[in-house]
């Protein structure tokens, strides 16, 4: 057997068996890449849909705007309500209505401003009454934007526009407070001057897109530096006031004795003069029944007469030293009626 020649088409069979060895195992190998590339192609799909879907959400938070009930909304081109092209003045400002909208980026500037009745709470104030009397002023005021437009073109945010709100309200305020008493103030009047105060701060508030709604004074007091000087004054009033009362008082109590004591000496001197009377009276009777009864027994008169005496002047104990011829001793010493001591 030769050796087989350069060139020969022949091949040894050994090689052959590897070489179609090798054929094999290529051709394994591409179907199964081809089944990997069959079976991740829908997963590549769904990324790449997703991606689509998340930069489409991206770009539309950015295009679109939604505005609810509550909200209004002023739209410029290129942050300017009235841009100039060429020359020429473009009046641009669309008022935006609840609903949704596409805007440009980088185009369109939207300016959203609540549509709201909103309340402003005032800081408490000092201000001055018409009799120079310092009052601590605490007010609120309803408001709403009524202009987007002009609201936009003075004072563009609401920070601003609670600024003007401020000045304006309490500018009015003073000025109306200061021509006014304090006893207004308490009175009937006072809606009166808060009407007035309302209707002045709202035509100035209007040509800045601002509807001034309603404004009310909460509180009108003294500030508390002055209480307790006030408290005090009036606690010196009302201890002059009681002062003065009690003296009224005792006056009157002066005035009520004196009179009881004068009526009761009048009482009692009608009273001393009736029982004199009386007893005038009761004497000149007793005497005349004594001079009755004498008339009849003069001698029996005498003598129980001057029993009554013995009993007033001989006491139990009583010693008297007196001579026997005396005529008050004599019924002692008698024998019997008639006899002589």
């Amino acid at each position: 057997m030769g050796a087989p020649l350069p060139g020969d088409a022949r091949v040894h069979p050994a090689a052959d068996g590897e070489s179609h060895h090798r054929r094999g195992t290529r051709g394994e190998g591409a179907a199964l890449l081809a089944d990997r590339s069959q079976g991740s192609g829908p997963v590549s799909r769904r990324i790449v849909t997703l991606l689509l879907l998340a930069t489409l959400a991206v770009v539309g938070s950015f295009c679109v705007v939604v505005l609810d009930e509550r909200q209004q909304a002023f739209r410029t081109l290129l942050n300017d309500p009235e841009p100039v092209l060429f020359g020429f003045s473009l009046n641009t400002a669309v008022l935006v209505e609840p609903g949704w909208y596409l805007r440009i980026p980088g185009l369109h500037q939207l300016y959203v401003y609540d549509r709201r009745l909103l309340r402003y709470e005032a800081s408490p104030r000092n201000l001055y009454t018409s009799e120079k009397l310092l009052l601590e002023v605490d007010y609120y005021a309803m408001w709403r934007i009524a202009d987007p437009r002009l609201f936009f073109e003075s004072v563009r945010t609401q920070r601003e526009a609670l600024g003007r709100l401020d000045t304006i309200t309490y500018s009015e305020l003073r000025t109306t407070l200061a021509q006014h008493t304090l006893a207004d103030l308490l009175s009937a009047k006072r809606r009166a001057i808060t009407q007035a105060i309302t209707a002045n701060s709202a035509a100035k508030l209007s040509p800045l897109g601002i509807e001034l709604v309603d404004l009310k004074l909460r509180r009108t007091d003294y500030p508390q530096v002055n209480l307790d000087r006030i408290f005090q004054r009036m606690r010196s009033e009302r201890e002059r006031f009681a002062k003065k009362f009690r003296a009224e008082g005792e006056e009157q109590a002066r005035t009520i004795r004196a009179n009881a004591d004068h009526k009761s000496q009048v009482v009692r001197a009608e009273a001393s003069s009736e029982a004199a009377v009386l007893r005038g009276e009761g004497d000149a009777e007793a005497a005349d029944i004594y001079a009755q009864a004498y008339g009849k027994d003069p001698e029996f008169y005498a003598f129980i007469r001057s029993l009554e005496a013995y009993e007033k002047a001989l006491d139990e104990g009583t010693t008297l030293i007196l001579s026997p011829k005396l005529p008050f001793l004599r019924y002692l010493f008698s024998v019997g009626p008639g006899s002589t001591p």
